[in-house]
């Protein structure tokens, strides 16, 4: 069984009282409704009845009377049982829906950084939408009319043949034939659809990436290039689109076909049969209108073939990211990180290699080193030597290709793996905001602590910049003013509670690297990561920051990526990349002395800003 089919059993599963509800509703709609024919049938045949016998004119009309109340309650029947029908299937898709949009979700938050790299956020945000809303209508559509569309059949064919079987054959010959056709077009209509949506994705990327660098576009004055582009995608989008609604219309004119085909046949045959008495003229009434009543349920299927094909089309897109293999996992045996009363956050490297994919270089090859819990450490290199590529392998977004990585002597693929992360304070390159308030993204890190009884660690209450206890809110007021924020604060009307907007762009880039550190710091990390985190802020800023850390990190680790060399000699070793191989290590005097690479990288620094300076 393939994984498509798995889960929509799986869901059938899980929602069989609904789905089984509206079934029964279904058979009770169509037991209503197809009850009206044979009262037509029977209030035509005792009028020609009474013509024939010349009492046309003394007929009691109270005869007809009764069918029509008959008639008038079972539509008011078959119409409430549809409504209930509706209800409980529908009702049905929607839970899957939210299933199913939720399962992504949370999928999507356990796959490894590598993953999306190779994944547009338009095209997941297009199958986490769009996709997602077609599988509801997957389960929800294509199960009400397949299953109303054969209790009808059913039930219909049943009178049929009893009323008459040749006419029964006769109003059946054209099925084949067209459904031959229906056939090669529901084909032909899967394919069409997942080429559909794949265009779509591709323009939700393109508007996401535009929207989102829309300062760049405006900058270089590209609007117009990146308009063209965008008609160029909608054109094809057009194209493929219209493709699709011609297969649909094939589709449709043959589906229609069908009931007509059926029509037609009893209108000739029928005529014919009831010229020569083989069948009455109510029993005539009576069997066209089982005809016409399949014709509701024949039009739906040729809906339910397009809803079906687009529905698998969007439940295979979803199962690709459902399926997508998860490259960092917690062992069943996972440890949590040792508590310790002295020093913490030693890390060791052992002969770390790291490639991001198969056959490509490697972006760190061989790499031993040690930091000392409570220590500060630098690590220092050329643009692409491998800086960023090491401090992720230690928060455990990548592994390892070959080698090990510990903290405190605990390997790091045995330990917990949130927990672990909560207590790494890691501050990227490239700060990254919510649109939410300054408070609410300063305390982000509180929340999983608080709130995810996953993550077995208790809220810090230590003062970052005194003795004793304090609760959260002087906490976060401690972190602002050691980030070197909490002034600038005070510049906003709403201090606070300002909204950043959408990845903080209301924040200069030196407020949103301050807000990030004082995040950062708010966890009590065990070891603290600056990747090139203090590259928006000024000299005496920067200062400032680190005096603050010497003090509040004592104990435990600090990590320091940086392209400037103003705050190296305080850091207690520096390890010195090139292209991905560990070259130097020791202290910032030692460095300068040993005419390496640290020694050139830092005389072409104090060039720049002797430059600058002139």
């Amino acid at each position: 069984m393939s994984s498509r089919n798995r889960k929509i059993k799986h869901y059938f599963r899980k929602y069989w009282a609904l789905f089984m509800g509206g079934a029964v509703f279904l058979v009770l709609t169509n037991i209503a409704s197809l009850a009206i024919p044979k009262h037509l049938g029977s209030a035509v045949q005792k009028m020609r009845d009474a013509a024939a016998d010349g009492e046309l004119l003394n007929f009691d009309l109270s005869i007809i009377e009764s069918h029509g109340k008959w008639i008038i309650l079972l539509a008011i029947g078959a119409g409430l049982a549809r409504i209930f029908s509706r209800v409980a299937i529908f009702y049905a898709g929607r839970f899957i829906e939210y299933d199913v949009r939720n399962e992504l979700y949370e999928k999507l938050t356990r796959l490894s950084p590598g993953w999306f790299a190779s994944m547009p956020t338009g095209d997941l945000t297009s199958r986490v939408t769009n996709d997602v809303n077609f599988v509801r209508t997957l389960f929800a559509i294509t199960f009400l009319h397949v299953i109303n569309t054969t209790i009808a059949y059913g039930l219909a064919l049943e009178k049929m043949l009893a009323l008459n079987v040749t006419l029964t054959i006769w109003s059946l010959l054209a099925f084949p034939v067209l459904l031959v056709f229906v056939r090669l077009i529901v084909q032909a209509l899967f394919t069409q659809t997942k080429i559909v949506q794949a265009q779509l994705s591709t323009i939700s990327s393109r508007v996401q990436e535009n929207l989102a660098g829309k300062t760049v576009v405006k900058t270089y004055g590209i609007e117009k290039r990146e308009s063209a582009r965008f008609l160029e995608l909608n054109e094809e989008y057009l194209k493929k689109n219209l493709k699709l609604a011609t297969i649909r219309g094939g589709l449709s004119t043959n589906i229609t076909l069908i009931p007509g085909a059926g029509a037609l046949v009893v209108l000739l045959v029928g005529a014919e049969m009831v010229v020569q008495g083989t069948i009455t003229l109510g029993e005539y009434v009576e069997f066209s209108g089982y005809v016409a009543a399949l014709a509701f349920p024949t039009l739906a299927m040729g809906w339910v073939f397009s809803v079906w094909n687009r529905g698998n089309a969007a439940l295979d897109r979803v199962l690709e990211v459902l399926e997508a293999p998860e490259e960092i996992t917690e062992r069943g045996d996972a440890t949590e990180l040792p508590d310790m009363d002295g020093p913490r956050g030693a890390i060791e490297f052992e002969n770390v290699s790291f490639a991001y994919a198969d056959g490509d270089d490697e972006a760190i090859s061989n790499v031993s080193l040690s930091i000392p819990a409570g220590t500060t450490a630098a690590i220092v290199g050329r643009t692409g030597s491998g800086k960023s590529t090491l401090v992720r392998l230690l928060a455990r977004f990548y592994d390892p290709t070959a080698g090990s990585i510990t903290i405190d002597g605990q390997p790091l693929t045995t330990l917990k793996l949130r927990q672990t992360r909560s207590e790494t304070g890691m501050v990227p390159q490239d700060p990254f905001l919510f649109s939410m308030t300054i408070g609410q993204n300063v305390r982000f890190g509180l929340d999983a602590l608080e709130f995810d009884d996953t993550v077995d660690r208790p809220l810090p209450t230590k003062s970052l910049m005194g003795e004793g206890e304090v609760d959260v809110d002087t906490r976060r007021e401690e972190a602002l003013r050691i980030a070197g924020i909490y002034e600038d604060l005070q510049a906003f009307p709403r201090g606070l509670d300002t909204m950043v907007g959408e990845r903080g762009i209301t924040l200069s880039g030196g407020q949103k690297q301050r807000v990030t550190i004082a995040r950062a710091l708010l966890v009590d990390p065990r070891v603290l990561v600056l990747d090139d985190a203090l590259s928006s802020v000024d000299t005496h800023t920067e200062k400032q920051i680190l005096d603050h850390l010497d003090s509040i990190m004592e104990g435990r680790t600090t990590i320091i990526v940086t392209h400037r060399f103003n705050a190296l000699s305080r850091v207690d070793k520096i390890f010195v990349l090139d292209e991905g191989r560990l070259v130097e290590s020791g202290t910032h005097e030692e460095l300068c002395q040993s005419g390496g690479v640290y020694s050139q990288l830092f005389e072409h620094q104090k060039l720049r800003e002797e430059l600058d300076n002139e």
